[in-house]
């Protein structure tokens, strides 16, 4: 089973990139949540309410500090919150410890899916919300759990959800049999787990979107989800990757049925390349 420990209480896409083949970073980003007094410290909140966040002393993955994130009975917030990139990215590895409480429960409604982190948003109205992506105004890729073909306890599976020039709200749930996953790894209330992430803007020929994005989701170091075809913009100026960070959000027109507790921990990223790349 996957999982450790127990949870206890500017470089163009498509040009001649010969300085990025080693996949070395423009800089890499470390948050040690010890670090900070507040979560405000840290991210910036979109959507949902302040009162659902709280820097917690346990249960935690490493060292002293952690994030709480609440998903509140009867709601469907929790909270949307952004690691800010000023200049945008065309692509960007991230990693992240997280879980859920042990009490963590999906009844009531098969499938009901919850969002847990956004992996990579270019920030507008096609990026959520129902919004359609035109190229021009956002888009989006969010990682989500579900409790498709689970019981209501779990174990749950997770779901890469992407707002794209060809899809919003495409939805490729990572179990046997679907086209882009590789296997189908529980997530267990109680355990942490390491969740890496990578998102590679489009190229673009002529102002048309080439469908070559990159989504790639590992976990425990395992790759458990690839697709390689997506259209997320025809603009690398001022729409591309804008920020990243921890999400709570349940359903769509239905709530939580019960008080939803997440944690993260250890939150890293490489921008405009890979985590521990090699030396060129």
């Amino acid at each position: 089973m996957l999982g450790a420990g127990g949870l206890l209480g500017v470089l163009g896409v498509g040009t001649d990139r010969a300085a990025a083949a080693c996949d070395r970073p423009d800089d890499v980003i470390h948050l040690d949540y010890d670090d900070y007094d507040s979560w405000d410290d840290i991210y910036r909140l979109s959507n949902g309410d302040s009162e659902t966040l709280d820097l917690v002393t346990d249960p935690v993955y490493s060292e002293n500090t952690a994030l709480q994130l609440q998903v509140r009975e009867g709601n469907h917030w929790g909270a949307s919150m952004h690691y800010d990139f000023e200049d945008g990215l065309f692509e960007l590895t991230g990693r992240v410890r997280f879980g859920l409480d042990t009490g963590w429960g999906m009844a009531g409604r098969y499938p009901a899916n919850c969002r847990l982190w956004n992996c990579a948003m270019a920030l507008g109205g096609g990026s959520a919300g129902g919004g359609m992506p035109t190229g021009s105004n956002g888009w989006s890729n969010r990682m989500y759990i579900t409790n498709r073909d689970s019981d209501p306890e779990g174990p749950f599976y997770l779901l890469s959800h992407t707002y794209h020039l060809d899809q919003n709200q495409d939805h490729d749930f990572i179990m046997d049999g679907e086209e882009y996953a590789y296997g189908q790894p529980e997530i267990v209330p109680g355990n942490w787990y390491e969740f890496k992430y990578y998102v590679c803007v489009n190229t673009i020929t002529n102002g048309v979107a080439n469908p070559d994005g990159i989504v790639r989701y590992w976990l425990d170091d395992e790759l458990v989800y690839e697709r390689t075809n997506f259209r997320f913009t025809e603009d690398h100026d001022d729409n591309i990757i804008d920020s990243n960070g921890p999400a709570g959000h349940y359903g769509g027109r239905y709530e939580a049925p019960q008080n939803l507790y997440a944690y993260y921990d250890d939150h890293s990223m490489a921008l405009n390349g890979r985590l521990d790349s090699g030396p060129c």
